[in-house]
């Protein structure tokens, strides 16, 4: 009996915690860090400060976990498909696939990345965006290189090749980004599948015959 109480705090819990996240994400993206108040936040969570102040301490605290949390599932994903045995190409295409797979499960949170990173300066707690962004084109210039290395792909200038499957991707990341309720990205994960397919394709190595015509 005890434990099933104990689930049940557990749980309760664990949604207050995510509607003071929702709460955030939603008036950080729409107002900006400086202007929103921790009093807005947890009008908008149906919560009190104390409740707030508990999990997060203040309002960089739950600004911090709004990063924090997506970018440790992001670099543990870069870890794994660079770590994973395999075809370089396959996990190529996986990683940028199941990237794309982790913008769609935060959307909210991803763009109120791209509104502090692109937008005015709003005196939020410094995230090194640009590292980040390096790490994702080290992984796929390594997994490129992997490429031609096996023999899968032609011998071509690993910095182009990275770049143009990096520009694939950002197509369908905006088209997730500006999706709407009643339009469907024009992209989905299919999509995007299909056109790195197409590009690797593209670059891959020829046969000797494939040369001499």
């Amino acid at each position: 009996m005890v434990k099933r109480d104990k689930r049940r705090a557990d749980h309760g819990d664990s949604v207050v915690r995510g509607r003071l996240l929702a709460a955030a994400t939603e008036l950080f993206t729409i107002k900006g860090y400086a202007a929103t108040s921790v009093r807005e936040i947890v009008e908008a969570a149906g919560v009190s400060k104390p409740v707030l102040y508990y999990w997060f301490g203040n309002k960089e605290g739950i600004y911090l976990e709004l990063m924090t949390e997506p970018f440790g599932r992001f670099t543990a994903l870069l870890e794994e498909c660079l770590g994973t045995a395999g075809s370089p190409c396959g996990r190529l295409v996986d990683l940028l696939d199941r990237t794309l797979m982790l913008v769609r499960e935060n959307l909210g949170g991803t763009r109120l990345m791209y509104s502090i990173y692109y937008g005015p300066p709003q005196g939020a707690p410094f995230v090194d965006f640009e590292g980040y962004h390096r790490h994702f084109q080290d992984a796929i210039r390594e997994l490129v290189f992997g490429g031609i290395e096996a023999g899968e792909l032609r011998s071509e200038k690993v910095d182009d090749m990275m770049w143009i499957l990096l520009g694939v991707f950002n197509v369908a990341l905006e088209e997730q980004l500006c999706g709407r309720p009643d339009r469907p990205p024009g992209i989905d994960r299919e999509g995007l599948r299909r056109m790195l397919t197409l590009v690797l394709n593209g670059f891959a190595a020829r046969t000797a015959d494939e040369v001499e015509r």
